[in-house]
């Protein structure tokens, strides 16, 4: 599949691969298994649930992980994956639990995180469904969104749900991966769910531009959030909190490098170059497909995409989804261009299947 049709796919729009609703099963029919992904899927499909801490579990395909929070009167769950896996999700936490589904929290608007909860409500109709304000608006700015995946709770800034052993705190502090990015704590786990903040141990992706609101929006995280050890990303990777303080000085250096190369009027691959300097930095810049990523790109190129972002913040150029997402930065009066080299996918497949640009 073209790298441009698996984007236009996943992310354009945010919406439009989650306008079309998901049919409930019918009664006495059959479940689906939880390794069925939708026909043609660039994903990996669902996996089986994983064990992460307590209460808390991940099942990882589909699109981005879903975390499964099992509380007292009944189950959380964060994100629903791309449409068509609603029944994978239930079919992994019947494996679990028997309790019902009482909540679903939407990290961001993007299909691959909301695209069955119109199933899962289905099942379950008194299900709260809560994001940010900010994400509420996004999805409903499509004019062929499908409002069964519409949220019917929203919040600013910060919202606390339950107490307790069952407490979870909700935190969005503004434009990030998204406009409205919600960041989940579960302080009974010591656990913090990043959404796409924070995917797959690399930079994040940054469709609308943020290049340098991302790394406000990391420190502030950090400094604001106590006592969590675990972090979980929103695709892939389980990390830990000394990760995430990598991950913010991370984005700190790539907007501060990118400035610095900027106003020297050199190319942007110089920016990458620097950051490739601080040794504890490599795992973020590694060279290798991830497992299960094998439709996406590198961390290094991801870097370098990120640092092209910035380079048009800085122009005062609109970000091109083109150049956050691999193409060359084009060279104009105001800077100069980037090495296509920097974010071509890698020329031979890894892990055994075709390398394409990464899209979450």
């Amino acid at each position: 599949m073209k790298k441009h049709l698996i984007i236009a796919l996943l992310v354009s729009g945010s919406l439009s691969t989650a306008c079309v609703a998901q049919p409930a099963p019918t009664a006495g029919a059959p479940a689906r298994p939880a390794a069925a992904a939708p026909r043609g899927s660039p994903l990996p499909p669902p996996t089986p649930a994983e064990h992460i801490t307590g209460n808390v579990y991940k099942i990882f395909g589909g699109g981005g992980n879903t975390l499964v929070i099992v509380q007292d009167a009944g189950v959380v769950l964060v994100d629903t994956k791309m449409p068509d896996n609603g029944q994978a999700i239930l079919d992994e936490v019947r494996k679990i639990t028997d309790k019902p589904i009482t909540t679903i929290i939407n990290t961001h608007s993007h299909p691959d995180h909301i695209g069955s909860t119109d199933f899962i409500r289905a099942q379950f109709p008194n299900v709260r469904v809560i994001s940010s304000e900010a994400t509420k608006t996004e999805i409903t700015a499509n004019p062929q969104h499908n409002p069964a995946v519409v949220p019917n709770e929203t919040y600013t800034g910060r919202m606390t749900i339950g107490e307790g052993a069952d407490r979870i705190e909700l935190y969005s502090f503004g434009r990030s991966h998204t406009a409205g990015d919600t960041f989940v704590v579960v302080p009974s786990a010591r656990l913090l769910f990043m959404g796409d903040v924070m995917a797959w141990n690399m930079a994040p992706f940054l469709p609308a531009g943020g290049a340098m609101e991302i790394a406000d929006v990391v420190e502030q995280l950090v400094a604001t959030v106590k006592d969590v050890d675990i972090v979980v990303e929103g695709h892939g990777h389980v990390n830990d909190w000394a990760g995430l303080q990598r991950m913010a000085k991370f984005n700190r250096a790539l907007v501060t490098n990118a400035r610095a190369a900027y106003d020297r009027g050199d190319a942007p691959g110089t920016a990458v170059a620097e950051l490739q300097r601080n040794p504890d930095f490599a795992v973020l810049l590694d060279t290798k497909i991830k497992p299960g990523l094998e439709y996406g790109n590198t961390p290094l190129a991801r870097a370098h995409m990120n640092v092209n972002v910035a380079f048009q913040e800085f122009a005062g150029e609109p970000v091109g989804f083109g150049v956050a997402n691999g193409q060359p930065l084009a060279q104009t009066d105001k800077h100069k261009g980037s090495n296509p080299a920097d974010t071509a996918p890698p020329a031979a497949p890894q892990s055994g299947a075709a390398a394409q640009p990464h899209a979450h």
